[in-house]
């Protein structure tokens, strides 16, 4: 990895607005640790687009290798709490007619979680697919005509290129069908000489490009969807304790932003002896430390 005084001299095209900087300006650039145990202490580049805002990741990694061991494919489990994130998320979708008649695909489903919770919901025509999770690791073979619904959630930012998966999602999708994405935001990084107030929603090294919510809106436009709906509220952020994403940035802050630490089953005990969480579980939904924006497509008929 090369030294954080050496990123002036790469040359970085944004994958988002194809916007090209050569040399790159270190003053568009900036570093942050992982926050993983496994990477906690690297230190990652990250490289903000002066066109379209979007932050990238500078320094490649192997994909099968920094999953093979991601902690949220491994210790996430469905909880009241998920499952009071989750109820919020499947609202969206049932607000603009999806129905457990649909056929659903989870893009990006990680360990599954969530199709968990729509099973549990009375959806019984749901398919996963994950290429660094062994059970969904098989490309899935769409119904005739595509899936009723695609949902891609917390997944664009973690691939390299954000319009192919977005073009994969489509294919994926039948004519009239709708697809839903949503992410982590850029918007809100503004100093990139301290990059570690932000330390989760960029999430080094698995976050390889954060966009903003308008241009995740033009990415869509651009492949000719029809835009339904777009949300700047996390689908974390609901009035259930606990259950909101300033608690979430201050429950990992506490843990030392590691993401290992926060999801051992013994991790819920540092509220007892961090009462200002509690603070955090009641009203962290008024008083929201990022935002992640999503937006739902109907690919036209």
């Amino acid at each position: 990895m090369q030294d954080a005084t050496d990123r002036q001299s790469d040359a970085m095209t944004c994958l988002v607005c194809g916007h090209v900087a050569d040399p790159v300006e270190s003053a568009h650039c900036g570093t942050v640790r992982g926050n993983t145990e496994r990477f906690k202490g690297e230190v990652f580049r990250i490289w903000r687009c002066p066109g379209c805002r979007a932050l990238h990741a500078m320094d490649p990694v192997d994909m099968a290798d920094i999953y093979s061991d991601y902690p949220l494919n491994r210790d996430r489990t469905l909880d009241i709490f998920a499952r009071g994130t989750y109820r919020n998320l499947l609202g969206r979708l049932t607000a603009h007619g999806v129905s457990s008649a649909d056929s659903i695909l989870d893009f990006g489903c990680g360990n599954a979680v969530f199709l968990r919770f729509l099973g549990e919901q009375g959806f019984n025509n749901i398919t996963g697919y994950d290429p660094f999770v062994r059970e969904y690791a098989a490309r899935p073979e769409p119904p005739e005509g595509g899936y009723d619904c695609v949902i891609a959630n917390d997944v664009i930012e973690h691939v390299d290129s954000p319009k192919a998966m977005m073009r994969e999602c489509l294919e994926l999708t039948r004519p009239g069908g709708l697809l839903y994405v949503g992410t982590a935001d850029a918007q809100g990084v503004d100093d990139m000489a301290d990059l570690t107030p932000h330390i989760m929603r960029l999430h080094q090294p698995f976050h390889r490009v954060i966009l903003t919510q308008q241009s995740l809106i033009d990415v869509g436009l651009e492949l000719g969807l029809e835009l339904v709906q777009t949300r700047r509220r996390s689908y974390m952020d609901t009035f259930m304790p606990f259950s909101n994403y300033r608690f979430l940035d201050e429950f990992n802050r506490a843990h030392g932003h590691n993401l290992d630490a926060a999801l051992a089953p013994d991790a819920a005990g540092i509220v007892a002896r961090r009462p200002q969480l509690l603070f955090w579980a009641l009203f962290g939904y008024f008083l929201p430390s990022a935002m992640e924006p999503s937006v739902l497509w109907r690919r036209p008929a």
